[in-house]
């Protein structure tokens, strides 16, 4: 009897399957869908890291999403299963060639997403991703089963091998290596990392609330004229975040802080973070806009040499015109009578005095502090205090018109550089030869930090170029970055305030290497890897061999 009703489904299975070369159609249509949009945005003159870029933040996306409910990973899983189930019964009753035909597209679908995951991860992820291709494993195994049922290497009543079932058996296979890493975490077996810190440093931001808005600058005509289309919904503008500060506090003036982001990425959006944990503080916060799509005559044969930290591209000429163009307009806006509507009515009396100075940026943005450092600096400012943050750092300007005077720093100067062990867009090299621009500076006041992968739990904790940006703000962040972003910002303001209490133990929070580097621990109690501190890592530490 069971013989007999398994032959009854293999005969109705036998009679639904489309011809070989349908459903083959059907499988490549659904692995070309998957990559369906970077192709397009490639056909649209995008480079290949723009066409990859919104699919890379949607990962991130549901990524995060996935962590922060494995209740809902176990229901959405159970769902599929289900679904399956009920699809593979169906098809046990009749002949549906149109719903397998579906479900070679998805299969396709499911394995072209899942080509995109693993290159994503060898160029950028580096393994951070775990439940991602766990759930794409439990996806496309139970496409498989609802498709032709537990994997067998022979048609019923055949001696001679099939190859489909060769394929469909190693489908399973595949799916299962895809679904084993992230069983530990689905069932809650993994450690998981501390928490983000409740008080202190790294903390929600505090202790005042902000408010932002924006203005755009006029962006000079030179680079108006070489400026390309990749950016035209791009009103480039000052973004603004100041702290909301009641009269009774007694504050008369606030310092100011000067963020710039990284290439390709002039959105605002993606640095909220950043820029609320600084202006909480009781400092105004501005975000400079600049443009990343320049064309000068000659770039397309232009090869340029990329060594030492520095590279000589020729958009670099055209956007230390633009960046200092903002810096103007930002002087307009928060120091110069009339200053901003916005500005008037959030501060009130209170004035924003550059004398106490951050300036940082990410990834390109971090190079471009350099442009940054060289106009505030001639105009005076920072002449009491001054924090340079240098993030993810990519190559500075090689142009000699482009060095920056960097002889006027404050006595009280603090650098920190920050560079991730796993970050595959610009590497560690660049902030070790950066360090190397401050040699004026005590060796305490000029440090290289580096922060480590640890893969020990659930989630991973990926040190990853985007560590600083929005979208990537997990534990990591909040313990690596963060928790110095907090603390220079209390330094500044302090310095501003003339309260020698707090800055005294910011500034030792900033250098004291226990305070600074260790990281928490795991919930199982292991420590998480700490970050690691160097005076002078281009010279002292093998780390950094490869770069020179």
């Amino acid at each position: 009897m069971i013989m007999e009703s398994l032959a009854a489904e293999e005969e109705t299975t036998l009679a639904s399957r489309p011809p070989l070369m349908t459903a083959v159609l059907a499988l490549a249509l659904g692995f070309f869908a998957s990559y369906g949009e970077m192709i397009l945005r490639l056909l649209q003159g995008k480079d290949i890291v723009d066409a990859v870029w919104p699919h890379a933040v949607r990962s991130l996306e549901w990524t995060m999403a996935l962590r922060s409910s494995m209740e809902g990973v176990l229901l959405f899983v159970m769902f599929i299963v289900s679904s399956a189930y009920l699809v593979r019964k169906r098809l046990a009753r009749e002949a549906s060639p149109r719903i397998r035909l579906t479900m070679y597209f998805l299969i396709g679908l499911t394995f072209g997403s899942t080509t995109i995951h693993f290159l994503m991860d060898v160029f950028y992820l580096r393994g951070a991703f775990l439940l991602l291709p766990t759930l794409f494993g439990v996806i496309l195994v139970s496409l498989l089963l609802a498709l032709s049922g537990m994997p067998t290497i022979r048609e019923m009543g055949q001696q001679r091998i099939a190859w489909p079932r060769i394929l469909h058996l190693c489908g399973v296979f595949f799916a299962a290596w895809l679904i084993v890493p992230g069983v530990p975490a689905l069932i809650g077996f993994a450690p998981s990392p501390p928490d983000a810190p409740v008080i202190g440093y790294g903390a929600a931001p505090g202790p005042f609330d902000t408010v932002q808005f924006s203005e755009a600058y006029e962006m000079p005509e030179e680079v108006k004229a070489v400026q390309g289309e990749l950016e035209d919904d791009i009103t480039f503008s000052v973004y603004l975040t100041l702290p909301l500060i009641a009269e009774d506090k007694g504050v008369e003036s606030i310092p100011l802080a000067i963020l710039l982001h990284g290439f390709g990425y002039p959105d605002a959006d993606a640095y909220q973070d950043w820029m609320k944990h600084l202006a909480a503080k009781g400092m105004a916060v501005a975000l400079l806009q600049y443009p990343s799509d320049l064309r000068p005559d000659g770039h397309e044969d232009f090869e340029a040499t990329d060594l030492g930290g520095e590279s000589d591209f020729l958009q670099h000429t055209y956007r230390d015109v633009a960046i200092r163009a903002a810096i103007e307009h930002l002087n307009l806006m928060t120091m110069q009578a009339p200053r901003h509507a916005e500005v008037n009515a959030h501060l009130g009396d209170i004035n924003v005095n550059p004398s106490d100075l951050w300036v940082g940026g990410h990834s390109l943005g971090a190079a471009y502090t350099f442009i940054t450092l060289d106009d505030v600096l001639s105009r005076g400012w920072a002449n009491h205090s001054l924090v340079v943050a240098l993030e993810a750092p990519a190559s500075r300007p090689a142009q000699a018109s482009l060095q920056p005077n960097l002889t006027n720093l404050p006595e009280q100067t603090l650098v920190q550089i920050g560079v991730s062990r796993d970050d595959m867009s610009v590497g560690v090299c660049p902030g070790a030869f950066f360090q190397q621009m401050f040699p004026q500076l005590p060796t305490e006041r000029n440090q290289l930090i580096e922060v480590q992968s640890d893969k020990y739990g659930f989630p991973r904790l990926i040190a990853s170029h985007y560590l600083q940006a929005d979208p990537a703000h997990d534990t990591l962040s909040d313990w690596s970055f963060y928790r110095r972003i907090d603390a220079q910002a209390d330094f500044i303001v302090a310095q501003s305030r003339g309260d020698t209490f707090t800055a005294d133990w910011a500034y030792q929070y900033l250098t004291d290497e226990t305070m600074l580097t260790q990281m928490g621990k795991w919930s199982d109690g292991t420590p998480v890897l700490p970050l690691k501190l160097y005076h002078d890592g281009l010279n002292t530490s093998s780390d950094f061999n490869d770069c020179s």
